[in-house]
């Protein structure tokens, strides 16, 4: 299975002059947990919920000041939209992330895949087997 199967498109982003208010506020980061960060178009980031405790929470930064080009992670892992999942499965393990910014064979971020998306994808693969070997043992003749 492609990465391009799997993966949410078009993700939202803010540009790095954003504030941490912002991406906290925003409903990317509130149901997913993340925000990417790209400036006309580019990828430079990502801020992830953790990031936006460490780096501003316990340091006690001001959200509403603190620009997203100061707490963010980079550069960015990305996958190409056409690999398969295990790569990048593969790729996440060797980071230890759990998100990958899936951009096209130019460079442009066209989705993001998490570790979450793989394993709902690999459980709808091995249910959709499940019911065809089902189909196919119901089908073949008895060999008793």
């Amino acid at each position: 299975m492609k990465v391009n199967e799997a993966m949410t498109k078009d993700p939202e982003t803010l540009p790095s002059e954003s504030t941490t208010f912002d991406a906290i506020q925003n409903s990317s980061m509130i149901c997913f947990g993340y925000m990417l960060v790209a400036d006309r178009g580019e990828l430079k980031g990502i801020v992830t919920e953790r990031d936006i405790l460490y780096r501003v929470v316990v340091k006690e930064r001001d959200p509403k000041t603190t620009k997203l080009k100061h707490v963010m992670s980079k550069p960015v892992i990305s996958i190409e939209e056409d690999s398969e999942l295990l790569e990048a499965s593969e790729l996440m393990k060797k980071n230890a992330i759990r998100r990958l910014a899936v951009v096209n064979k130019k460079g442009k971020l066209v989705g993001v895949i998490t570790s979450e998306d793989i394993a709902r994808s690999l459980r709808r693969s091995a249910e959709e087997l499940a019911v065809a070997y089902h189909i196919m043992s119901r089908a073949a003749p008895n060999e008793q």
